[in-house]
């Protein structure tokens, strides 16, 4: 059985890492039975890859693999039936939309969950993210929370979506592929943290949301969000 050391908050029901959400789904697309092991932001000590420091990391037999990439490429060269991308415009789409997520939805995400998961985090675990998060931010968690205008930034980046959405089911087109979700893990790490309405997203957008919880019988509508 293959494991994957996922990110937990203090419900440990509760797994908001983007990164581990692309793995997870990455492991659903290709039909791959595996369990999660839920470990804390500051429990190092049982991280299964210690000079890594970092989740996800998968374990299968006697292979472990550190980082979402690495473990991407892994599972397309180890079990290639289902490839998450099958052609070089599909790798090139998926290159596209790590790249506007860094640059255009991430910077007014980041402020405004960061707070919201350190909130959330189990108690042993808030000093650790505070102090590793505001070394990021430059600012303190409430101050880059607070910044005016972030919200209708993160709505106005979604937009860009709405327009291969408007005319495709998905980012890969009539089925999905790592493009979808590339981009949908980081909706999941929204959604683990905040409520349906906490965004006002563009139509095709929230379409394509409902069709991405409902893939692989319910996997991402079935997950835990804080209350």
């Amino acid at each position: 059985m293959i494991k994957l050391y996922d990110l937990a908050l203090a419900d440990e029901d509760i797994r908001p890492s983007p990164y581990c959400w692309k793995v997870k789904f990455a492991l659903l697309h290709k039909g791959l039975e595996f369990e999660t092991v839920p470990l804390h932001f500051a429990e190092k000590d049982n991280y299964p890859d210690q000079e890594h420091g970092l989740l996800p990391v998968l374990e299968d037999r006697d292979e472990m693999i550190a980082d979402s990439g690495k473990i991407i490429a892994w599972l397309e060269n180890t079990f290639p039936e289902k490839p998450l991308t099958s052609t070089p415009g599909e790798r090139a789409a998926v290159e596209f939309y790590n790249a506007w997520l860094g640059a255009v939805l991430l910077p007014t995400l980041v402020p405004l969950l960061f707070v919201r998961i350190h909130a959330a985090a189990h108690e042993d675990d808030k000093n650790h993210y505070r102090t590793t998060r505001e070394k990021k931010l430059g600012a303190t968690l409430e101050e880059a929370a607070s910044k005016p205008g972030l919200k209708a930034e993160a709505e106005a980046a979604f937009k860009t979506l709405a327009m291969p959405l408007a005319g495709f089911r998905f980012l890969g087109g009539d089925t999905p592929n790592l493009s979808d979700y590339t981009v949908f893990s980081f909706v999941m790490w929204m959604r683990s943290v905040t409520g349906d309405d906490y965004l006002e997203l563009p139509q095709p957008v929230v379409a394509w949301v409902e069709r991405m919880l409902d893939l692989f019988d319910g996997y991402a509508r079935k997950a835990k969000r804080i209350s």
